[in-house]
């Protein structure tokens, strides 16, 4: 039986009967801990529903052949505009890369006013963390997925956080959660090659609860040194694994339109027979040009043949025959005592040079970044048809980015709530005010106002 009981004594949960208990104790929590202690304790859990399991295997599967994550990533690279355009929403929503602090007060319109500090213990911490590659790491599993997988490993003796990473997130599949609660992540960088839990390439790592005091919940543990601290963006009657928005674009059959057009056009491109003009000779020519054509052998007629070809592209072909004048002969054909051109002359249309299907390929490309959520002019894609209208200029994707940054506030929080946790288990404070997180944010402004001193955190 697996037993949690919070930092305060105060509450404790038996996680194989599921039965939560009001200890009656009332004690302080530990310095940083949070939570309440006695009466002000919750006095039960959150409700945490679960769907019915999946299969028979121990861990739940992410996706009908537990290759999803796998399946997304083969679509994004076949793509011309997924990687990039994933790759800098994510790098608007670092921004300027993570900073610490306190909150000293609040202005008049609720918004907390952020002052940055600088603790030895926790620029330490951000050295050996490497939390520049956590933080962009996570928020692009965030933005591909809907789902990241932070780890945080503590000290021998259990009282500090001492490093927090960031897993794969295609790596990661959850065991299946036994009454409510989610007993660990499996990690296996193989379950497309026959990857199983419990293999040797595999690692389980225990959960911390991310809705139910996950301070005292850490502190309370005693089954290792590292735990997974998930994090999802939430999506409709999803229990587990979340979905990521901008995979309507791939159900939708849109990403399969984009990926057909470039192929249809290199098959095209491939095998088509380049051709400019249709040139028709009339049969009587051959007897009017060479007397006894019908008696010359076959190789006789084949040279004559490619003769009167060349001939007839040295005048027709290249810059050289620009301008030029084709003169063209008329006979008398024997069969209907008239004349006829002996040449008639019929150019080609070029499919490809027409732009086949350039209207359904913009289509697809503004499904593609409507789905994302990140304008065309923000990657630097003129307005066209198509792709949405807008002012231009520079303005419009001044606006975009400001708009875009102001709106990303809850995918910042999510990636900083880890963070958040490790400040109050450390007791990291300032002036008895804890340590705070944020994502430094530079708004792009008009060029009068881009002082740095107006630079933005958020």
């Amino acid at each position: 039986m697996s037993v949690v009981v919070n930092a305060d004594l105060t509450v404790a949960y038996a996680s194989d009967s599921g039965y939560i208990f009001n200890t009656g104790i009332s004690a302080a929590a530990p310095g940083g801990s949070g939570g309440s202690s006695g009466a002000d304790a919750p006095g039960v859990t959150p409700t945490s529903p679960e769907k019915k399991p999946e299969g028979s295997d121990e861990i739940a599967p992410w996706g009908d052949d537990n290759l999803f994550p796998q399946n997304v990533i083969k679509d994004i690279e076949k793509n011309t505009i997924l990687p990039s355009v994933l790759e800098k929403k994510t790098s608007m929503m670092y921004g300027g890369g993570l900073v610490y602090g306190i909150i000293t007060g609040k202005e008049k319109d609720g918004r907390p006013i952020f002052e940055a500090q600088t603790l030895p213990e926790v620029d330490e911490f951000i050295e050996y963390s490497r939390l520049d590659r956590y933080a962009f790491e996570g928020l692009h599993d965030i933005s591909t997925f809907a789902n990241a997988f932070p780890e945080l490993i503590l000290s021998k003796n259990r009282q500090k956080v001492k490093l927090i990473t960031i897993q794969e997130a295609a790596w990661c599949r959850y065991l299946k959660p036994k009454k409510g609660t989610l007993p660990g992540v499996v990690i296996n960088a193989n379950w497309d090659n026959g990857g199983k839990p419990g293999d040797e390439f595999s690692t389980t790592v225990p959960t911390i609860d991310p809705y139910f005091d996950a301070v005292g919940n850490l502190r309370s543990r005693t089954d290792g040194f590292k735990y997974i601290y998930p994090l999802s963006i939430p999506s409709p009657d999803k229990a587990l694994y979340q979905l990521a928005s901008w995979n309507s674009v791939r159900r939708s059959g849109w990403l399969d339109v984009a990926a057909a057009i470039p192929e249809f056009k290199k098959m095209l491109f491939k095998n088509q027979l380049t051709v400019k003009y249709l040139i028709e000779v009339h049969s009587a020519y051959w007897v009017w040009k060479y007397g006894d054509w019908d008696g010359l052998t076959r190789d006789e007629k084949k040279k004559l043949l490619e003769d009167e070809i060349q001939a007839f592209n040295d005048v027709m072909q290249g810059t050289n025959g620009a301008g030029k004048t084709v003169m063209t002969t008329t006979i008398m054909d024997p069969k209907t005592n008239q004349e006829v051109a002996a040449f008639k002359i019929t150019a080609i249309d070029d499919k490809l040079k027409d732009g086949i299907y350039i209207e359904d390929s913009q289509e697809a490309s503004s499904h593609i970044y409507t789905a994302v959520g990140v304008a065309p002019s923000l990657m630097g894609v003129s307005p066209g048809k198509g792709m949405g209208g807008g002012a231009g200029g520079g303005s419009e994707p001044r606006v975009l980015f400001n708009n875009f940054v102001s709106t990303s506030q809850f995918h910042l929080d999510l990636l900083l709530a880890p963070l958040n946790l490790i400040s109050r288990y450390n007791g990291w404070q300032v002036n008895g005010k804890p340590v705070v997180w944020r994502f430094l944010n530079p708004f792009i402004m008009t060029q009068a106002e881009s002082q740095p001193k107006q630079q933005e955190s958020k």
